[in-house]
């Protein structure tokens, strides 16, 4: 095997493995908020006072409407967020933050952001901007060879 190619097969197995201990630790995190991670993406899309579709929530997040409305749902259920009639297309309602939600949101994004302080320390500006860079242009790169 190639040395890039093992380089990168070990960086995506790093990738994964972090991206998986990240969701466990914003879950545990957030938990008495009523958020989750896949839960605060949705929100983030709302905040602070957007109204969007599922569709329209799943295209900006690069989901599927099913997935965005199974966690839309649950928002809903618990009261963070609730769905609106959508003058524009009768089935496709609009989902919107409660202010209830938009509180909540707003306390998991502090404890996010106080973590991220916390987790940042040493790491300078450029290497954050490095991997940001490097791992936004590998997604872009297998999202046009996935189609």
């Amino acid at each position: 095997m190639e040395a890039s190619a093992d380089a990168v097969l070990r960086l995506v197995d790093a990738v994964g493995s972090a991206a998986e201990r990240f969701a466990q630790l914003e879950d545990r995190m957030l938990s008495d908020t009523g958020f989750t991670g896949a839960r605060m993406r949705i929100a983030a899309v709302l905040a602070p006072d957007a109204t969007r579709t599922a569709p329209q929530i799943a295209r900006s997040l690069g989901l599927t409407r099913q997935a965005v409305q199974r966690v839309a749902d649950d928002l809903a259920e618990r009261g963070l967020a609730e769905w609106l009639e959508n003058p524009d297309h009768r089935r496709a309602r609009l989902l919107r933050l409660t202010p209830a939600g938009r509180a909540a949101y707003g306390e998991a994004l502090q404890r996010k952001v106080l973590w991220a302080q916390g987790l940042s320390e040493g790491l300078t500006p450029a290497w954050l901007a490095v991997a940001t860079e490097l791992l936004g242009l590998m997604t872009r790169r297998t999202g046009a060879k996935a189609r």
